[in-house]
């Protein structure tokens, strides 16, 4: 359990050194200057206190570090803080209760702060768990439902913060539709989603250009078209029919980001920075005329978040003979920035942390 609060300013409790140890364990030399961390950075955190933000007599502070001056009030309110690591390595798909915090060893999972051994409490009931992202959290295509980073569920009284500094938390990106030959293009496909949270009262902030994001869309192939043309023989329908297919779409911004699509240009592919553009215009000459696969539409991204559907075949020239031109795909729509497990789920955004999305959505898988 967290240790009490102070009752108020001057302090209407009294607090005493077995309280202090029995929330973060005892030093070896028993003293209260040896709770104070000495230059512990982890991933993007420097000066790591052994509690933060929300301890002292008005439950506004840290532990103090290095060697500020430490005293009995700075105590109040602290909670034992486990940090998990999602700074060391690019991700998809990882739950960090499961993954990250029952893994049986703490190497690439977590720090119990203050803890010569890493050693987890029995209950994190009391204690704050802190999911801290600074590197590429990525999804899988398929289902829109299919989120990047889960929180798990966490015992009753864990205080949660999912904290985004300088990483990414974001859905796969949909694919590119495919043109086809005098024929409409296809759509892209739909991105998926970043974050899920199945735990209430989950407290979620970004720093330092984070950002948690949906997977975005793939862009729309074009519409193909057709054309019959022979010279002087137009109208006596032995000219050669020409077909052209649209481009391809180009995948959504996302991680993995979506493929491009082919056709008459292929789309270009997606990352976790950007979307992909579509393949332009091309252009097939029958004699004195002409047929032009349209172009494909960009994925979807962040800053213009729906993807672009493609352009329509079309013919140029003056004289055409059993004529097509093709509509194209629509583009494919987003997965969520967040899910939430169900609708009874509740979290809570500090400040205005950098969400790109949906917020709203509920079904996790």
């Amino acid at each position: 359990m967290a240790i009490k609060a102070s009752g108020g300013n001057p302090p209407s409790n009294s607090l005493s050194f077995t309280e202090i140890e029995n929330e973060f364990g005892q030093n070896a030399s028993r003293s209260l200057g040896d709770y104070r961390m000495n230059n512990l950075n982890i991933g993007a955190l420097t000066e790591v206190s052994l509690s933060r933000d929300g301890c002292g007599i008005s439950a506004n502070s840290n532990i103090p570090v290095d060697d500020q001056e430490i005293k009995f009030s700075d105590f109040f309110s602290a909670k034992q803080n486990i940090i998990l690591d999602f700074h060391s390595n690019n991700q998809n798909r990882v739950n960090a209760k499961n993954d990250k915090y029952n893994a049986s060893s703490p190497s690439g999972n977590y720090t119990v702060v203050g803890s010569a051994g890493n050693s987890k409490p029995s209950s994190t009931n009391g204690k704050k768990v802190i999911i801290h992202v600074t590197k590429v959290i990525g999804s899988s295509q398929g289902n829109v439902n299919n989120v990047a980073l889960r929180t798990g569920n966490w015992d009753s009284g864990t205080e949660l913060l999912v904290e985004v500094d300088g990483g990414t938390v974001i859905g796969a990106g949909g694919n590119g539709g495919n043109g086809q030959s005098n024929n409409v293009g296809t759509p892209g496909t739909d991105g998926t989603s970043g974050l899920g949270i199945d735990y209430s009262g989950t407290k979620i902030q970004t720093a330092e250009n984070g950002l948690i994001a949906c997977g975005f869309g793939g862009g729309g192939a074009g519409g193909g078209a057709r054309t019959k043309r022979e010279g002087s023989s137009w109208g006596g329908g032995r000219g050669p029919t020409v077909n052209i297919a649209g481009s391809g779409g180009g995948g959504g911004q996302g991680a993995p980001g979506g493929s491009g699509g082919s056709g008459g240009a292929n789309g270009t592919a997606g990352d976790h920075e950007q979307a992909g553009e579509g393949g332009p215009e091309t252009e097939t000459e029958s004699v004195e005329s002409g047929v032009v696969g349209g172009n494909g539409g960009e994925g979807g991204h962040t800053g213009d978040a729906s993807a672009d559907a493609g352009e329509a075949g079309s013919l140029n020239g003056t004289r055409h003979e059993d004529p097509n031109t093709a509509g194209p795909g629509i583009g494919g729509g987003n997965g969520a920035a967040i899910r939430k497990a169900s609708g009874s789920i509740s979290f809570t955004l500090i400040g205005s942390p950098n969400i790109s999305g949906d917020t709203t959505a509920t079904n996790i898988s």
